[in-house]
Formats: C-alpha cells, sequence, structure tokens
C-alpha cells in the first residue's frame, strides 16, 4: 500500500509538491474570484508598507541626529565636574588622557563657562563666555565652518585689549560689532579701590563672528583662550571642568559608569540630555510614536493578505477534499497554504527592503528630481540648515526588524485561513459541489 502524497520523498513536509501546489494557487485565474488579482495587491501593499518604514525610519534618524548635532554642535556630550576645589594642573592633563582613552571617547579637554555681562559702542547684553584651547575649537566643524566674518587662524593670540575671541552673530548684531572691533567683558569677581569694590572688566578684539542657525549659540555665545578665560574669571585657577565628545551622542548611558572609574576622584558627572531635557524627551517620544504608527501600518497593509487567503480557501474547498482523499494529511495542507500567505509576506518585504534602502542610498538625486519638477527646494537650507540636502541614516538593526515584523504580520495573517483549510472535511465540500 503506498504511503501518503504528503509524507514520502519529495512530498515531505513543506517538499517540491507542496510549493508548487501553494504557487499555483497563487495564481488562480479571475473566473476564480480574483484570488490571483488580490495576491498581487496584498504584495503591493506589504511591499510600500515595508519601505515607507524603512524611508521614513532612516530619514527621521538622520533629522534625529541633525538636530542633536545643531543642539549639541557646539557643546560637549558628556560633562566631568571635580570636587575637589584644589586641583592641579597636572592631576587635569592626566585625568584628560584617562577620560580620552576610553573606548568610544573622541575627545576630553578642559573648558570653563561663564554667565557674565558684556559691553560695546555703550550698549550692554547678556552672554556665555566658554574658554577653550585654540586647537579645539578651530575643531568644533558647527563654529569653523559658519563662520561670517573673519577667521579662527589667530583665535587667542595678541596682548592686552589684542587679545581675539570669537562671538556669535546675534552678540555681535546687538552690541554693532564687526571683526577688528573692541568688546568689554566682565568677571563676577571684583578688586577693592579707593571708592569701594570694582567689578573686574576686559577688553578685548573680535577677531571672528559665527552664526550657526542655533539661537541660544549665535546670541549668547563667546569663546575665548582657556588661559584668559581661566584668568579673567577664576583669577587663574582651574576649575575642574572637562568636557567629553563621543563617537555617538546616544551612548552616554553606557559610558557613565566608565567616566566615574577614570576620574578618581570625587566629582560629578552629567550629559547633554541632562542639559537639554526637553530636546531629548521631544526626540525619544518622537522615535517611539512613529515606530508605533508604521507598525500599525504594517498591520493594516497585513489585511489584504487576510482576505486574499480566506478567498483562496473558499475556492479551493474542492481541491483541498480532492488533495486529502489522496492521502495529503490536515497538516500537508495547512502547509500548503502557510506557503501561499508566506510567499506574498516574504517577496512584499524583500521588495520592500530593496526599494526602501535604494530610495535612501538616493535621496539626493530623488531630492534634486523633485526639486527639478517642482522648482522649489525641498527643505531650504536658511530655513532648517541642512546644507546636504534630507539628511538620511541607515540604521541596519532596525531595517532588519522592520523586513522581521512585516514577514511575522503576514505570516499571522495566513495562520488563521490556513488552519481553516486543515479542517475542511472532504466529505462534506465535495457533496455540496
Amino acid at each position: 500500500m503506498s504511503a501518503p502524497i504528503g509524507n514520502t520523498g519529495r512530498n515531505r513536509a513543506f517538499g517540491l509538491i507542496e510549493r508548487r501546489i501553494a504557487t499555483r494557487y497563487l495564481r488562480a485565474k479571475k473566473s476564480q474570484g480574483g484570488v490571483g488579482l488580490i495576491a498581487a495587491i496584498s504584495f503591493f501593499c506589504i511591499l510600500l508598507a515595508i519601505a515607507a518604514m524603512i524611508i521614513i525610519m532612516s530619514i527621521m534618524n538622520g533629522f534625529r541626529d541633525e538636530v542633536i548635532r545643531l543642539t549639541i554642535g557646539s557643546e560637549g556630550h558628556m560633562y566631568v565636574d571635580l570636587a575637589d576645589p584644589n586641583v592641579t594642573a597636572e592631576d587635569m592633563a592626566a585625568l584628560e588622557k584617562r577620560l580620552a582613552a576610553i573606548d568610544g571617547v573622541n575627545e576630553a579637554f578642559q573648558f570653563t563657562q561663564d554667565f557674565t555681562g558684556v559691553q560695546a559702542n555703550g550698549q550692554f547684553s547678556l552672554g556665555q563666555v566658554i574658554g577653550v584651547r585654540p586647537d579645539r575649537l578651530r575643531g568644533f566643524e558647527i563654529i569653523s565652518s559658519n563662520l561670517t566674518q573673519g577667521s579662527l587662524e589667530f583665535f587667542g593670540e595678541g596682548a592686552g585689549s589684542s587679545h581675539q575671541i570669537a562671538i556669535g552673530s546675534g552678540v555681535a548684531r546687538n552690541l554693532g560689532l564687526s571683526v577688528g572691533d573692541k568688546i568689554t567683558v566682565y568677571s563676577p569677581r571684583t578688586r577693592t579701590t579707593v571708592t569701594g569694590p570694582q567689578p573686574i572688566r576686559k577688553n578685548y578684539t573680535v577677531g571672528a563672528i559665527f552664526s550657526v542657525g542655533i539661537i541660544t549659540t549665535d546670541l549668547s555665545y563667546i569663546y575665548m583662550d582657556f588661559d584668559q578665560a581661566t584668568a579673567l574669571f577664576e583669577g587663574g585657577k582651574l576649575t575642574g571642568q572637562i568636557q567629553l565628545r563621543l563617537e555617538a551622542p546616544d551612548q552616554v548611558d553606557q559610558l557613565e559608569d566608565a567616566v566615574y572609574e577614570a576620574i578618581q576622584a570625587p566629582g560629578f558627572v552629567s550629559n547633554w540630555r541632562a542639559r537639554n531635557a526637553s530636546t531629548a524627551t521631544a526626540l525619544r517620544t518622537e522615535q517611539i510614536a512613529m515606530r508605533f504608527i508604521f507598525m500599525i501600518v504594517v498591520i493594516i497593509a497585513a489585511f489584504p493578505v487576510l482576505a486574499s487567503m480566506i478567498m483562496l480557501v473558499k475556492n479551493k474547498s474542492k481541491d483541498i477534499a480532492i488533495l486529502r482523499t489522496i492521502g495529503v494529511t490536515q497538516g500537508g495542507i495547512l502547509r500548503i497554504f502557510l506557503m501561499s500567505g508566506a510567499m506574498i509576506g516574504i517577496l512584499g518585504t524583500l521588495g520592500g527592503l530593496i526599494i526602501g534602502i535604494l530610495f535612501c542610498v538616493n535621496i539626493g538625486g530623488i531630492q534634486a528630481l523633485i526639486e527639478a519638477i517642482t522648482g522649489q527646494p525641498l527643505f531650504p537650507e536658511d530655513v532648517y540648515q541642512l546644507s546636504g540636502g534630507i539628511p538620511v541614516k541607515i540604521v541596519w538593526a532596525e531595517v532588519f526588524g522592520v523586513a522581521f515584523w512585516g514577514f511575522m504580520i503576514s505570516a499571522a495573517a495566513t495562520f488563521v485561513p490556513a488552519l481553516s483549510a486543515s479542517r475542511i472535511d472532504p466529505v462534506d465540500a465535495l457533496r455540496y459541489e
């Protein structure tokens, strides 16, 4: 006696014959209820949903990195503040080296940050004076690449009032300053005179003016040589503050323990998230919300798969009965219809992956094409500060997560109709044909 067709030779589970039957069912003729057309529609729904998820998530990741760059580009990612008020230059130099040696830290350097008053041309304003060494400031791309006047070539050089500093465009505008003009910077320290305590102040020369498009930075930032800032605000005494710039801003939590270990002394560690809590919270909320929305989009896209499989089972009830009578098991029927739906999900997911990745890789050309057709820039540089076009960052873990989610949803939509098909009684199915 021959073995059942679903259990031997090439007819084993998910074997050649089961795959051929599953493929044949997806190509059902229009006279058989238009299952093939609905299957094609299901394929494109899954494809477009997956592609849209990858494109939008990649663009959002790009915008998120750009927002972080613009928000903290002129600041650090992590900050160390030693509690010891008598720290020495040798201690700080050694700490800089230990922090810079941490895996994931690009650079670590001393800095000062003081809020004070500034004056020029009879106008008074408030400013944020940041003391850094000249080579560090030249390495701040967001500052060095956005100079509107002057240069950083002689930043930190000069004697007396000729000592050069760099100021934001808002500071320059409010005080009517240009490169070469003098500006008076006040210190919170005072000195005793015959007329009583007087605030310490010093004149400097504007050597460069920058405009980065960040309101706070342009309106208040004043960069000064580290030694000059320490002398003016601290009387030459070190503050024990070090700024860290990381390879990835999101690594602040992972590196916190390593930073504390490298300090080897009482101190405090903060990061850009704490200093920009509202921005960090908004970015995180947006990330979660958009991913939730697109998960729902994929679920909705799977409904045509469900509809096509229900119609397929209904139209193939006679075929199912015949297959059962010639030896195909319930498990074989279940696998056939599972494969039919899985083919739609797999092919749609693969197509969406390819289209989504190609779109992201060629976003510059696509943007240029759209702008050529419409005659309008999609994201004006003066408004969005996006000189490089639409920012895109492909996170491969997210891409594969999207692919897995799309396949699982389409497979889940297939399971119930496939299970229903496997439970069809062949006697009842043939009785009404």
